[in-house]
């Protein structure tokens, strides 16, 4: 049902967003019938593809001036399902779409944002990655060459700095559980909750990180497009951040379903820089409306059935890294090349041997190079730099035709637990 919040939104991005008025011509789109008649599903889905090769078309006009100022926050999506896109907020808006998660995070888990907090980073300073980063309340460590020596510093490092929460991957939590193993590392006793992010979580890795940690946990689904989309209560249930985003599950036609599995699309109500309506995040997931829950919270609860889980890099001594430190190489190239990179993929072919696929901004001899040399210098691990690298220059990378997502890293050698 589309409310007025809603409705003003779709009105105003329809009549002044280039992509969305094009898409309204082309189609013939009738706004004030789909208002009035509230025929949501008749509005065009938007596949990030539309929008990578013209960003700026997703703009309001409105922006413009603001971006030319350098009066707009400005983020670029994690690079998780392959494809880089550049997203900008107005600095009141970003923090409008973060209130909600903070409200729930106090409301729940007793959380604030004054409080210490570490979490993992993949990239920081490009031009000279530091081990970790301090700003305020928080405290950062690298994804790099996160070897279990390295993981006991970070460690005893997070045992002095006593923070109140982390915010983790769930595989950064498994590594970390594993090395508390290893070196018989006791739980850190300042650590009160635990927020996982940007991975399925499964009960086994819950319950593994509540064995190690013995503190409160939640999982938060999000992504950089939006912020937060989904939280989970004390409950075990995931609800939907309704002020921040409206969120449909479609199926195979389509259609607007609930209780049953399917696409995830999502709109954004407080960007109002970059309007993303009904908008193809790559998730699967699946919506139950009206669910009652104890902790009093309303809102729609959301399962994510399938998201952005990876394999690993495979050593010549047998060793495993987490693929993250491709990305950060990635991201190297993007920064120091105005985001030259569209679209990649990386497979692991065999030890020592990866197929590197890249989707660019414009075929060039000399830009490919470049893009190489750059790539192969931003890879810190050296047992990667003496790698042999193929780069393949594609139009389009597709994603898989039974998943719709395209898997940014693939290991077809051997595929293991990441906990063993």
């Amino acid at each position: 049902m589309m409310n007025k919040r809603l409705e003003k939104i779709v009105r105003e991005t329809y009549e002044t967003v280039p992509i969305y008025v094009r898409n309204r011509e082309k189609l013939k789109i009738n706004m004030e019938e789909i208002v009035k008649e509230e025929k949501w599903e008749d509005i065009p889905v938007l596949e990030r593809n539309q929008i990578i090769s013209e960003e700026t078309s997703v703009m309001a006009p409105s922006a413009v001036s603001l971006l030319m100022a350098n009066k707009l926050i400005f983020a670029r999506t994690s690079g998780s399902t392959g494809k880089y896109m550049e997203i900008w907020w107005k600095k009141e808006d970003y923090n409008k779409s973060m209130l909600p998660l903070w409200y729930y995070r106090n409301k729940y888990y007793g959380i604030l944002p004054q409080d210490k907090m570490c979490y993992f980073y993949t990239v920081h300073n490009v031009e000279e990655e530091e081990k970790s980063f301090l700003r305020k309340s928080e405290l950062g460590f690298s994804k790099m060459n996160l070897t279990m020596e390295r993981l006991s510093d970070i460690w005893h490092e997070m045992k002095e700095f006593q923070p109140k929460w982390l915010m983790l991957q769930p595989e950064i939590a498994m590594l970390l559980c594993k090395c508390m193993d290893r070196y018989g590392l006791a739980r850190i006793e300042s650590v009160q909750y635990i927020e996982f992010s940007g991975e399925i979580l499964t009960d086994t890795i819950r319950q593994t990180v509540k064995e190690h940690f013995e503190c409160r946990m939640a999982n938060q689904y999000g992504a950089n497009e939006f912020n937060s989309i989904a939280y989970e209560c004390p409950y075990g249930n995931m609800h939907l951040m309704s002020e921040n985003v409206y969120v449909e599950v479609l199926n195979e036609n389509g259609e607007c379903v609930a209780g049953e599995e399917g696409e995830v699309y999502v709109t954004s109500l407080t960007n109002s820089v970059m309007p993303l309506i009904r908008y193809r995040i790559g998730d699967r997931g699946k919506l139950e409306m009206g669910k009652k829950c104890l902790c009093k919270n309303h809102n729609p609860v959301f399962q994510l059935s399938s998201g952005r889980a990876d394999d690993w890099i495979v050593l010549a001594d047998g060793e495993k890294v987490m693929p993250n430190v491709l990305i950060r190489a990635f991201d190297c190239v993007n920064y120091r090349m105005d985001g030259v990179i569209k679209q990649f993929q990386a497979i692991q072919e065999d030890i020592g041997q990866f197929l590197v696929r890249l989707v660019v901004q414009e075929e060039d001899e000399y830009l490919e190079k470049e893009i190489e040399e750059l790539f192969m210098e931003s890879l810190e691990d050296e047992r990667l730099r003496a790698a042999q690298y193929r780069f393949e220059y594609q139009e389009e990378l597709f994603p898989d035709e039974k998943t719709g997502k395209l898997k940014w890293f693939k290991n077809i050698i051997i595929k293991e637990e990441l906990y063993e």
